[in-house]
């Protein structure tokens, strides 16, 4: 079953009027290791055929990541926010430095994962920017005019679009085939801004992660599954062997 053509409108205008045309990628880490579903964002950016695809990385020492992100391909420039606060990003922190590069920056679209981080971040993002965020995506079409994303628990799905000049995405990066790294990196230009720390209410407290051998479904290249067809718990372990030799 499938919902068409839903046209998400808002009663007000943004006051930034004055747009780029230009894509903010969002990478996100853990405890300093670059994420690798950057591949798939920077494939999503890429549907969205902006000129401009600029990424924002974070952290305590971004060192690493700046290396990581240069071996990718289709990027403008790599924008860096270092500050011991952002080692364990709290979303409140990335809010207010992501509307800080949109006001100044002229981004009209903002994209990041539909992982913690991207739920932490794109709902605070939109209340200070005022502008409902499109979520869950899991297609573009036609250059970004319309978005399709799973309603009714992945029953059915959606055609969205968005009347706001400023659109944030969260897309799935499962959906959305990886940009390959190269072996050297790119030159792109590394520029730095501050991180904004005051005024924010809230902090990080600890990291609460459970331990797998297994790839994380998030960012895994095959996902097995079972369902009542194995009748009982004993039976699923042939389906923990199966993921095993795949690497799934």
């Amino acid at each position: 079953m499938k919902i068409a053509n839903t046209v998400l409108k808002r009663s007000m205008t943004n006051p930034i009027s004055q747009r780029n045309f230009a894509t903010l990628v969002m990478a996100e880490h853990f405890e300093g290791k670059l994420s690798n579903n950057l591949g798939s964002l920077l494939t999503a950016a890429a549907h969205l055929k902006d000129d401009q695809v600029d990424v924002l990385v974070h952290g305590d020492n971004c060192d690493a990541q700046i290396e990581e992100v240069q071996k990718y391909p289709g990027i403008s420039k790599i924008i860096v926010a270092t500050d011991p606060v952002l080692q364990n990003p709290y979303g409140e922190f990335m809010s207010k430095l992501a509307q800080k590069l949109v006001t100044s920056g002229g981004y009209d679209k903002v994209i990041a994962a539909s992982s913690g981080f991207g739920k932490d971040v794109m709902p605070r993002l939109g209340g200070l920017l005022d502008v409902q965020a499109v979520t869950d995506i899991i297609e573009i079409v036609d250059g970004g005019a319309k978005f399709k994303r799973p309603v009714y628990a992945g029953n059915a799905i959606a055609t969205v679009s968005t009347s706001d000049t400023i659109k944030l995405l969260t897309v799935r990066p499962t959906n959305f085939e990886k940009a390959e790294q190269g072996e050297a990196g790119n030159g792109y230009s590394v520029e730095s801004v501050d991180a904004i720390t005051e005024g924010v209410k809230g902090s990080w407290k600890q990291n609460m992660v459970s331990k797998s051998d297994m790839a994380d479904l998030g960012s895994a290249k095959y996902v097995v599954s079972g369902g009542r067809g194995l009748k009982n718990g004993e039976n699923f372990e042939m389906l923990y062997n199966l993921a095993e030799v795949m690497g799934a």
